[in-house]
């Protein structure tokens, strides 16, 4: 702990009076995560919906894709949930911790049907009819962070659409939703994840057996997560810390290493303001801000 990124140090290992050899070692650069801020979207052409990133910016961080969402691009890329007129990922100038704006990922629902809002590193990869989405999870990335820190504020209420649930879970209209962010780095080949070679890690809501667990995966390096309730958040399993989470929270996800060797090849962070969302199962008024968001290390 404590050193200086991009800096080479000399290490001498010592045991009474004996002595090894000293050796050199280059720790890895502090990469920042482009756009952390969300200060750079721009709507899409001829549409009232955001995407995130702004092609004219002048600033290299905001003019390609780094963060995607459901509401898909349309006529600049691919047609997601706002092409069905259901926006699920917006800009919110009005409530923000740095800069200028924040992200706002909320809930929505059509004819009974839940879109979970949502904000990832990736690319949405196209709707499955009216039944759901296909996206392509990850950003290349080679650095080891120890921690994602970001702010998030959260309002919800009890689930009203249930749809499907994971093996082992139980949900009920008198329970809550919850939100969930998760962050792995790896190195997920695409010819095996199905994705692309910028987003390798292909999910499709409609079919399960796509569903990756960062916790098991084997081109997992690393990975961390925190589920954020109506009144407290677990970080990584561990116990319920209580909150006021309907107010700005910073939160600060350590990233477990299962692999300290590998070095990864891409970054995956995924938001969704209804954790069980890709069982289309959730409230449909969850609301999930997101801003600040930047790697320690």
């Amino acid at each position: 702990k404590g050193l200086l990124p991009e800096t080479i140090y000399e290490v001498q290992a010592f045991s009474g009076d004996d002595s090894s050899s000293i050796y050199e070692f280059e720790t890895e650069p502090a990469v920042k995560l482009p756009n952390g801020s969300f200060e750079y979207a721009s709507k899409v052409a001829g549409k009232d919906y955001y995407k995130f990133y702004d092609p004219s910016c002048g600033v290299e961080e905001g003019m390609y894709m780094f963060w995607g969402s459901g509401n898909g691009e349309g006529s600049e890329g691919v047609n997601g949930s706002a092409n069905m007129g259901i926006v699920i990922t917006y800009i919110d100038t009005e409530d923000k911790v740095d800069g200028k704006q924040s992200v706002r990922a909320q809930t929505s629902q059509l004819a009974g049907m839940l879109a979970a809002g949502n904000l990832f590193t990736g690319q949405f990869a196209g709707l499955v009819g009216t039944s759901g989405g296909k996206v392509n999870f990850g950003r290349p990335w080679t650095t080891r962070p120890s921690a994602l820190k970001l702010y998030c504020k959260y309002k919800t209420g009890k689930i009203d659409i249930i749809n499907g649930t994971p093996a082992g879970v139980t949900l009920t209209k008198e329970d809550y939703d919850r939100a969930d962010i998760k962050v792995a780095i790896g190195n997920w080949n695409y010819k095996t994840y199905g994705g692309t070679p910028e987003s390798p890690v292909h999910i499709n809501t409609t079919d399960e057996r796509t569903f990756v667990d960062y916790n098991t995966d084997k081109a997992t390096i690393a990975n961390g997560n925190v589920t954020i309730y109506h009144d407290g958040y677990v970080m990584n399993g561990e116990g319920k810390v209580t909150a006021d989470t309907d107010t700005w929270v910073e939160y600060t996800i350590p990233l477990k290493y299962h692999d300290m060797d590998e070095k990864p090849t891409h970054i995956i962070i995924s938001c969704a303001a209804s954790m069980y969302g890709d069982y289309f199962t959730g409230c449909s008024s969850s609301k999930l801000w997101i801003d600040a968001a930047e790697l320690v290390y």
